[in-house]
């Protein structure tokens, strides 16, 4: 009797593994393939260009007991027959690795735990915040190395909070592909903690606190406004500011102020922001880890890295999906950076189109226009002489 008993639990034991196992080898497997080519025609150093072909292959469990996992190879190839030479100078090193190589590596690798109002994300993965962000602009979106808890206490407000340790992506440091601390060298991370409130109506609010590790203390906070007038037209207010307090000398230090307005009017809109940040002498505000959140940052340029910054911005954009061609939009910004104790002044055109051809495939087409004002003079030496960069990216989802 005992032994029938026990071979009745092992053979029970064994079909729910075998059930178990199933469920979650029957993930779902994503793919997401990129081809994206770049030409930046530099005033003073030499023109590059680059070609490359790119992939993210994801594959995530099914949820077992709101548990999944989830795990993305990110790829990109050098397409040499249609990329400078690196030996003289000429490639492109935007969509690279160390040395403008081609790369592959684990993007994202967590375990996820989801409820209907609870998640914990704990591992690499990508993440959307002010001070750190995708910023999905070359080959691949930033990923970090981070345990991120999403909290809906009641509709309409969502709590934020975790740590986030390292980081990969284009805008991490020399290689992409390389996960490093934040700061490149000294940081061990950074406390998060964020909530947004959408319970108004047209009204959004967020405030965000950062502790990153040896850099500095930051604090974020935004409110959006929409009035509506007609069904074909509503205004769009926006203002933000974010204060940093250094540590270690870092000279992360001062405060942001930003004020932004957007018109839309049927399948037009025209907009109009401004940024000031005000620093003590060789301290600067900084977009944190990722493009930044800034109201008046451009496809190159923004006010990160440099003293008593004052940006102006002013957009039009067409969305034509109002005139019967779906998916595809044209915009076009102005910008304008000044710096007086860095002695920087920058402007910037950009022209963006985007196509959605189906569901699964897109095009992004952007020209922007770098004028160095002071030729040679930027504090970084980032826009001497001022460029003009040319970048187009299809990608294709199955």
């Amino acid at each position: 009797m005992r032994q029938t008993i026990l071979m009745s639990l092992a053979v029970s034991a064994a079909l729910h593994a075998a059930d178990t196992e199933e469920k979650w080898l029957s993930g779902t497997l994503s793919k997401q393939f990129r081809v994206a080519y770049i030409n930046q025609n530099n005033a003073i150093d030499q023109d590059t260009y680059a070609t490359a072909f790119g992939a993210i292959v994801k594959y995530e469990t099914p949820t077992w007991n709101n548990i999944s996992l989830g795990a993305a190879a990110y790829v990109s190839r050098k397409l040499n027959f249609a990329t400078g030479s690196v030996a003289q100078g000429t490639a492109n090193g935007d969509m690279f690795g160390r040395e403008t190589d081609s790369y592959i590596y684990l993007g994202e690798a967590y375990v996820d735990y989801t409820t209907d109002v609870f998640s914990l994300r704990i591992g690499r993965q990508q993440i959307d915040t002010p001070l750190a962000d995708t910023d999905d602009i070359r080959m691949h979106p930033n990923t970090f190395e981070a345990a991120i808890a999403t909290y809906t206490p009641v509709d309409g407000t969502t709590i934020v909070g975790g740590y986030v340790r390292r980081w990969a992506g284009y805008d991490s440091g020399d290689d992409i592909s390389k996960f490093k601390r934040l700061d490149g060298a000294q940081s061990d991370g950074a406390f998060v903690a964020g909530i947004m409130n959408e319970s108004i109506e047209n009204l959004a609010l967020q405030g965000w606190y950062y502790g990153i590790d040896r850099l500095a203390n930051a604090v974020y906070a935004d409110a959006t406004y929409v009035i509506p007038f007609t069904e074909t037209a509503e205004l769009e207010l926006l203002g933000q500011f974010a204060t940093f307090d250094e540590k270690n000398g870092s000279g992360i230090d001062g405060h942001v102020y930003g004020f932004g307005a957007s018109l839309g009017l049927g399948m037009a809109t025209f907009g109009a922001a401004y940024n000031k940040s005000s620093n003590s002498e060789g301290q600067f505000a900084s977009n944190g880890f990722g493009g930044g959140p800034y109201v008046t940052s451009m496809e190159e340029m923004t006010i990160d890295g440099y003293q008593d910054v004052r940006a102006y911005q002013l957009s039009a954009g067409l969305d034509f999906e109002k005139a019967g061609v779906e998916g595809a939009t044209l915009s076009v910004l102005y910008g304008d950076f000044k710096s007086t104790p860095a002695q920087m002044r920058v402007k910037e055109i950009d022209l963006i189109a985007t196509y959605e051809l189906s569901e699964a495939l897109n095009a992004e087409v952007s020209y922007a226009m770098v004028d160095d004002r002071n030729n040679n003079t930027s504090a970084d030496g980032l826009y001497d002489g001022g460029y003009d960069r040319f970048l187009v990216r299809l990608t294709y989802r199955f």
